[in-house]
Protein backbone atom coordinates (compact mmCIF):
# COMPACT_ATOMS: atom_id res chain seq x y z
CA UNK A 1 0.00 0.00 0.00
CA UNK A 2 2.15 2.64 -1.38
CA UNK A 3 0.93 5.64 -3.16
CA UNK A 4 -2.56 6.20 -1.77
CA UNK A 5 -4.92 8.91 -1.89
CA UNK A 6 -7.96 9.89 0.46
CA UNK A 7 -11.01 10.88 -0.47
CA UNK A 8 -12.24 13.59 2.34
CA UNK A 9 -15.59 14.73 2.86
CA UNK A 10 -16.54 18.66 2.78
CA UNK A 11 -18.76 20.13 5.40
CA UNK A 12 -19.89 23.96 5.21
CA UNK A 13 -21.91 25.19 7.81
CA UNK A 14 -23.88 28.12 7.08
CA UNK A 15 -22.03 31.27 8.70
CA UNK A 16 -23.71 34.64 9.96
CA UNK A 17 -21.78 37.18 11.73
CA UNK A 18 -19.72 35.11 13.12
CA UNK A 19 -18.61 32.38 11.02
CA UNK A 20 -17.51 28.48 11.17
CA UNK A 21 -16.10 25.79 8.10
CA UNK A 22 -15.89 22.11 9.58
CA UNK A 23 -13.77 19.55 7.31
CA UNK A 24 -14.42 16.53 8.49
CA UNK A 25 -11.94 13.81 7.68
CA UNK A 26 -12.13 10.08 8.21
CA UNK A 27 -10.11 7.40 6.60
CA UNK A 28 -12.92 5.32 5.27
CA UNK A 29 -15.14 7.65 2.74
CA UNK A 30 -13.79 7.62 -0.68
CA UNK A 31 -16.86 9.34 -2.19
CA UNK A 32 -14.83 13.08 -2.41
CA UNK A 33 -11.98 14.68 -3.78
CA UNK A 34 -8.79 13.37 -2.56
CA UNK A 35 -7.29 15.04 -0.27
CA UNK A 36 -4.69 13.10 1.92
CA UNK A 37 -1.21 13.05 -0.46
CA UNK A 38 1.41 10.01 0.84
CA UNK A 39 4.42 10.89 -1.19
CA UNK A 40 6.53 8.11 -2.18
CA UNK A 41 7.65 9.95 -5.34
CA UNK A 42 10.40 12.26 -2.73
CA UNK A 43 10.29 9.09 -0.73
CA UNK A 44 9.76 6.10 -2.29
CA UNK A 45 10.00 4.16 1.79
CA UNK A 46 7.40 6.03 2.83
CA UNK A 47 5.69 4.28 5.74
CA UNK A 48 2.00 5.60 5.94
CA UNK A 49 -0.45 3.49 5.16
CA UNK A 50 -4.28 4.25 5.06
CA UNK A 51 -6.50 0.77 6.14
CA UNK A 52 -7.55 -1.40 8.53
CA UNK A 53 -4.51 -1.44 11.61
CA UNK A 54 -3.48 -5.04 12.02
CA UNK A 55 -0.80 -5.30 14.62
CA UNK A 56 0.07 -6.30 18.14
CA UNK A 57 -0.80 -3.16 19.79
CA UNK A 58 -2.81 -1.33 16.95
CA UNK A 59 -5.50 -3.62 15.70
CA UNK A 60 -8.93 -1.50 15.77
CA UNK A 61 -8.97 2.17 14.04
CA UNK A 62 -11.37 5.16 16.16
CA UNK A 63 -14.46 4.99 14.01
CA UNK A 64 -13.91 1.06 11.93
CA UNK A 65 -12.88 0.11 9.29
CA UNK A 66 -9.45 2.47 7.88
CA UNK A 67 -7.24 4.71 9.98
CA UNK A 68 -3.64 5.75 8.34
CA UNK A 69 -0.92 4.63 10.66
CA UNK A 70 2.89 3.82 10.16
CA UNK A 71 2.39 0.90 8.25
CA UNK A 72 -0.68 -0.81 9.20
CA UNK A 73 0.83 -4.41 9.48
CA UNK A 74 4.33 -4.27 10.84
CA UNK A 75 6.56 -2.38 13.35
CA UNK A 76 8.19 0.85 12.30
CA UNK A 77 11.68 0.94 10.90
CA UNK A 78 14.93 2.47 12.50
CA UNK A 79 16.15 5.94 11.14
CA UNK A 80 13.11 6.62 8.59
CA UNK A 81 11.62 10.46 8.52
CA UNK A 82 7.93 9.76 6.96
CA UNK A 83 4.98 12.03 6.29
CA UNK A 84 1.63 12.72 4.40
CA UNK A 85 0.13 15.61 3.88
CA UNK A 86 -3.69 16.97 4.19
CA UNK A 87 -4.68 19.47 1.77
CA UNK A 88 -7.14 22.05 3.53
CA UNK A 89 -9.44 24.59 1.61
CA UNK A 90 -9.67 27.92 4.08
CA UNK A 91 -13.49 28.96 2.82
CA UNK A 92 -14.89 30.62 5.59
CA UNK A 93 -11.46 31.13 8.07
CA UNK A 94 -8.48 33.15 8.62
CA UNK A 95 -9.70 36.02 7.35
CA UNK A 96 -9.07 39.69 8.64
CA UNK A 97 -8.96 40.22 12.14
CA UNK A 98 -8.71 36.56 13.32
CA UNK A 99 -5.86 34.28 12.57
CA UNK A 100 -6.16 30.91 13.96
CA UNK A 101 -5.44 27.29 13.60
CA UNK A 102 -7.72 24.68 14.79
CA UNK A 103 -7.12 20.98 14.57
CA UNK A 104 -8.45 18.23 16.32
CA UNK A 105 -8.65 14.27 16.06
CA UNK A 106 -7.34 11.33 17.24
CA UNK A 107 -4.32 9.97 18.10
CA UNK A 108 -2.94 6.27 19.18
CA UNK A 109 0.58 6.07 19.96
CA UNK A 110 3.29 3.54 20.15
CA UNK A 111 7.08 4.41 20.33
CA UNK A 112 10.28 4.85 21.97
CA UNK A 113 9.40 7.82 24.04
CA UNK A 114 11.18 10.83 22.64
CA UNK A 115 12.95 9.57 20.82
CA UNK A 116 10.82 8.38 18.02
CA UNK A 117 8.08 11.12 17.86
CA UNK A 118 5.34 12.88 15.34
CA UNK A 119 4.49 16.35 15.21
CA UNK A 120 2.35 18.26 12.62
CA UNK A 121 3.61 21.19 10.43
CA UNK A 122 1.25 23.51 8.19
CA UNK A 123 2.76 25.64 5.43
CA UNK A 124 0.40 28.51 4.45
CA UNK A 125 2.35 29.07 0.78
CA UNK A 126 1.93 25.33 -0.91
CA UNK A 127 4.53 23.99 0.84
CA UNK A 128 7.67 27.12 0.21
CA UNK A 129 7.57 27.37 4.01
CA UNK A 130 6.10 25.02 7.18
CA UNK A 131 6.00 26.06 10.77
CA UNK A 132 5.50 23.39 13.68
CA UNK A 133 2.82 23.11 15.81
CA UNK A 134 3.93 23.10 18.60
CA UNK A 135 2.54 20.33 21.03
CA UNK A 136 3.25 21.80 24.60
CA UNK A 137 1.82 25.56 23.52
CA UNK A 138 -1.13 26.57 24.94
CA UNK A 139 -1.42 30.54 23.93
CA UNK A 140 -5.67 31.19 24.58
CA UNK A 141 -6.80 30.94 20.74
CA UNK A 142 -9.40 28.90 21.68
CA UNK A 143 -12.95 31.36 20.14
CA UNK A 144 -15.13 29.53 22.88
CA UNK A 145 -13.02 29.64 25.80
CA UNK A 146 -12.53 25.83 25.54
CA UNK A 147 -9.74 24.45 26.53
CA UNK A 148 -7.02 22.64 24.29
CA UNK A 149 -6.40 18.84 24.51
CA UNK A 150 -2.63 19.32 23.70
CA UNK A 151 -1.48 15.74 22.43
CA UNK A 152 1.90 13.23 23.36
CA UNK A 153 2.85 12.06 20.27
CA UNK A 154 5.66 10.19 21.59
CA UNK A 155 5.77 7.05 24.04
CA UNK A 156 2.47 4.76 24.86
CA UNK A 157 -1.03 6.24 24.64
CA UNK A 158 -2.63 2.98 25.73
CA UNK A 159 -5.71 3.42 23.54
CA UNK A 160 -6.94 6.19 21.49
CA UNK A 161 -7.03 10.05 22.39
CA UNK A 162 -8.69 13.05 21.59
CA UNK A 163 -6.43 15.93 20.63
CA UNK A 164 -7.34 19.70 20.08
CA UNK A 165 -5.38 22.63 19.03
CA UNK A 166 -6.13 25.71 18.65
CA UNK A 167 -3.36 28.56 18.45
CA UNK A 168 -3.06 31.57 17.57
CA UNK A 169 -0.92 32.71 14.23
CA UNK A 170 -0.06 35.86 12.71
CA UNK A 171 -0.01 34.10 9.06
CA UNK A 172 -3.02 35.96 6.63
CA UNK A 173 -4.79 33.91 4.56
CA UNK A 174 -8.16 34.96 2.45
CA UNK A 175 -11.56 32.57 1.68
CA UNK A 176 -9.96 29.95 -0.88
CA UNK A 177 -6.52 30.03 -0.21
CA UNK A 178 -4.84 26.45 0.57
CA UNK A 179 -3.45 25.61 3.63
CA UNK A 180 -1.33 22.55 3.42
CA UNK A 181 -1.09 20.24 6.88
CA UNK A 182 2.33 17.97 6.99
CA UNK A 183 2.51 14.95 9.45
CA UNK A 184 5.35 13.63 10.28
CA UNK A 185 7.33 10.22 12.17
CA UNK A 186 10.90 10.03 12.84
CA UNK A 187 12.75 7.02 14.04
CA UNK A 188 16.37 6.69 15.77
CA UNK A 189 18.41 4.13 14.89
CA UNK A 190 17.14 1.95 17.75
CA UNK A 191 14.72 -1.14 16.84
CA UNK A 192 12.30 -1.29 19.33
CA UNK A 193 9.88 -3.60 17.46
CA UNK A 194 7.01 -1.33 18.02
CA UNK A 195 3.53 0.14 16.32
CA UNK A 196 3.87 3.43 15.73
CA UNK A 197 1.55 5.93 15.37
CA UNK A 198 -1.58 6.24 14.01
CA UNK A 199 -4.45 8.79 13.83
CA UNK A 200 -8.35 9.02 12.44
CA UNK A 201 -11.30 11.24 12.35
CA UNK A 202 -9.44 14.11 12.34
CA UNK A 203 -11.28 17.58 12.24
CA UNK A 204 -10.30 21.03 10.73
CA UNK A 205 -11.86 24.27 11.28
CA UNK A 206 -11.85 27.83 10.35
CA UNK A 207 -13.11 30.54 12.59
CA UNK A 208 -13.75 34.46 10.82
CA UNK A 209 -15.55 37.14 12.45
CA UNK A 210 -17.52 39.55 10.11
CA UNK A 211 -17.79 36.92 7.08
CA UNK A 212 -21.37 36.06 5.88
CA UNK A 213 -22.48 32.92 3.47
CA UNK A 214 -25.27 33.37 1.42
CA UNK A 215 -28.85 32.28 3.17
CA UNK A 216 -32.51 33.07 2.23
CA UNK A 217 -32.51 36.02 4.22
CA UNK A 218 -29.46 37.63 3.18
CA UNK A 219 -29.86 40.31 0.41
CA UNK A 220 -27.90 38.26 -2.26
CA UNK A 221 -29.42 34.80 -3.54
CA UNK A 222 -27.47 32.46 -6.29
CA UNK A 223 -29.48 29.25 -8.17
CA UNK A 224 -29.40 27.09 -9.69
CA UNK A 225 -27.25 25.22 -7.26
CA UNK A 226 -26.18 22.10 -8.71
CA UNK A 227 -25.41 24.51 -12.02
CA UNK A 228 -25.45 23.13 -15.21
CA UNK A 229 -24.05 25.88 -17.40
CA UNK A 230 -24.79 29.28 -15.83
CA UNK A 231 -25.82 30.43 -12.03
CA UNK A 232 -27.67 33.31 -11.71
CA UNK A 233 -26.94 35.89 -8.78
CA UNK A 234 -29.83 38.17 -8.17
CA UNK A 235 -29.82 41.20 -5.32
CA UNK A 236 -32.80 41.97 -2.83
CA UNK A 237 -31.24 45.43 -3.07
CA UNK A 238 -32.70 48.28 -4.92
CA UNK A 239 -29.65 49.94 -4.53
CA UNK A 240 -27.16 49.15 -7.62
CA UNK A 241 -24.26 46.48 -6.34
CA UNK A 242 -20.47 46.67 -7.92
CA UNK A 243 -19.13 43.03 -7.06
CA UNK A 244 -15.89 41.56 -7.60
CA UNK A 245 -16.95 37.58 -8.90
CA UNK A 246 -14.54 34.85 -8.19
CA UNK A 247 -15.14 31.15 -8.59
CA UNK A 248 -12.44 29.00 -7.27
CA UNK A 249 -11.72 25.40 -7.13
CA UNK A 250 -11.03 23.38 -4.21
CA UNK A 251 -7.54 23.30 -5.05
CA UNK A 252 -7.91 27.28 -3.96
CA UNK A 253 -7.36 27.81 -8.26
CA UNK A 254 -9.18 30.72 -9.07
CA UNK A 255 -11.21 29.65 -12.47
CA UNK A 256 -13.39 32.50 -13.17
CA UNK A 257 -13.26 36.04 -12.49
CA UNK A 258 -15.24 39.23 -13.71
CA UNK A 259 -16.90 42.36 -12.49
CA UNK A 260 -20.46 42.59 -11.93
CA UNK A 261 -22.52 45.24 -11.85
CA UNK A 262 -26.73 44.79 -10.90
CA UNK A 263 -29.70 45.98 -9.61
CA UNK A 264 -31.48 42.53 -9.59
CA UNK A 265 -29.74 39.53 -11.58
CA UNK A 266 -26.66 38.77 -13.40
CA UNK A 267 -25.56 35.56 -14.68
CA UNK A 268 -22.12 34.08 -15.07
CA UNK A 269 -21.71 31.36 -17.66
CA UNK A 270 -19.90 28.33 -15.75
CA UNK A 271 -20.03 25.76 -18.81
CA UNK A 272 -16.27 25.75 -19.00
CA UNK A 273 -15.88 24.57 -15.39
CA UNK A 274 -15.82 20.50 -15.47
CA UNK A 275 -18.43 18.75 -12.42
CA UNK A 276 -17.16 19.51 -8.81
CA UNK A 277 -17.38 21.73 -6.32
CA UNK A 278 -16.43 25.38 -5.89
CA UNK A 279 -16.49 28.92 -4.08
CA UNK A 280 -18.27 31.53 -5.38
CA UNK A 281 -17.13 34.82 -3.70
CA UNK A 282 -18.29 38.44 -4.14
CA UNK A 283 -16.32 41.11 -3.01
CA UNK A 284 -16.74 44.93 -2.82
CA UNK A 285 -15.13 47.87 -0.42
CA UNK A 286 -17.85 46.91 2.10
CA UNK A 287 -18.66 43.20 1.95
CA UNK A 288 -17.20 39.42 1.36
CA UNK A 289 -20.39 36.81 0.75
CA UNK A 290 -19.24 32.94 -0.27
CA UNK A 291 -21.17 30.43 -1.11
CA UNK A 292 -20.10 26.90 -2.02
CA UNK A 293 -21.62 26.23 -5.71
CA UNK A 294 -22.28 22.55 -7.52
CA UNK A 295 -20.96 22.31 -11.01
CA UNK A 296 -23.19 19.02 -12.46
CA UNK A 297 -23.43 19.29 -16.68
CA UNK A 298 -26.34 16.99 -17.93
Amino acid sequence: MKKQLLSISLILLAATSFGQAFWGLTFDDTTYINRVIIDTVANPNNIWQIGHPDKTIFNSAHSSPNVIATDTLNSYPINDTSSFTIIHIANLGWYYNYYGIFIDGWYYVNSDTLTDYAFIEFSPDHGNTWFNIDSTQNNGCCWDGSPQELPTFSGNSFGWKHFHYCLCTSTHLAIGDTVLYRFKFISDSVQTNKDGIMFDDLQFEDMISGIEEFQNNNPIAVYPNPAQDKITIESKSATPQSYVASIKNIQGQEMLREKINFTTTQTIDVSGLSNGIYILSLQNEKENWVKKVVVQHL
